[in-house]
């Protein structure tokens, strides 16, 4: 397997039950929380109650289709106060389709020529179990959205031959430092993987975590474009009174075979973005 093809299953792997839809694998982690929340006109917890197509085609790439989403809305943070909201995702490639009886963080937004509310590419809109991130931003509104924040998640991923999509763990207790040229910041990851940082100073910083002993660097997921192009740096940019950073991906020797290129995780150790 070569280095990229490890790169495109560890991805497809991590993100497909989060996003139950194989559209959204070109995005991942496109925009921070903050940036979620201030682009979406809408942003609540609600389930998928009936579907239009009643079949969702998750394996589907290449061809498009519609699909109508019945969702109860159960908790609101922003935008729409009506207890249901139709959703019509409509055939782009890569727009997200949902499951029928499932709990998602939405972030919709109103298409006022169309008149439709709709879920767009590329956002945070996840399963309700995957957004721990997001939630710790939303549950402390209004005070999170006037600081500064870094955060992000650190993720156990393993796969071998038997489990080609992998598994993914959250792993708690993991120390961090945010290293920039003046401060640095310390934080430890909660029970749901989850670190973050407030009141960090605008610049440019480097995320080091402390990994444990038998686990090595496989990849870093960052907020923003160009995804593929940054996956071998911990290093993130943070704009005055914006929100930055990046989840990272930790794994042991068995899935990084011999077939599988360079070792990723000693590459990172040797430019001195991590710490044991």
């Amino acid at each position: 397997m070569t280095l990229k093809n490890l790169f495109r299953v560890m991805l497809f792997g991590l993100l497909l039950p989060a996003y139950a839809t194989a559209q959204a694998r070109r995005c991942e982690y496109g925009v921070a929380p903050c940036e979620a929340y201030a682009n979406a006109d809408a942003v609540f917890v609600g389930e998928v109650k009936r579907i239009i197509p009643v079949t969702t085609k998750i394996w589907q790439t290449d061809d498009d289709y519609d699909q109508t989403a019945y969702v109860t809305v159960q908790q609101i943070y922003k935008g729409s106060k009506k207890q249901q909201i139709v959703l019509r995702q409509l055939g782009r490639r890569h727009t997200q389709k949902f499951i029928s009886g499932s709990r998602y963080l939405f972030y919709a937004n109103y298409d006022r020529q169309l008149r439709i509310w709709e879920v767009r590419p590329c956002g945070r809109t996840r399963m309700a179990d995957y957004v721990q991130d997001d939630l710790l931003y939303l549950n402390s509104l209004p005070a999170s959205s006037k600081r500064t924040r870094v955060s992000g998640e650190i993720v156990r991923y393993d796969t071998d031959a038997d489990n080609p999509q992998g598994t993914t763990e959250p792993l708690a207790g993991i120390r961090l430092r945010v290293t920039g040229e003046e401060r640095d910041f310390e934080a430890v990851t909660n029970a749901n993987g989850v670190y973050e940082f407030h009141d960090v100073p605008p610049g440019s910083y480097t995320v080091r975590p402390r990994i444990p002993n038998g686990l090595v660097f496989l990849w870093a997921i960052h907020y923003g474009d160009d995804i593929y192009a940054r996956a071998r740096s911990l290093k993130i940019e943070l704009k005055e009174g914006g929100c930055s950073g990046v989840t990272i991906l930790l794994t042991t020797d068995k899935t990084l075979n011999k077939d599988s290129g360079p070792k990723i995780g000693r590459v990172f150790t040797a430019d001195s973005n991590v710490s044991r």
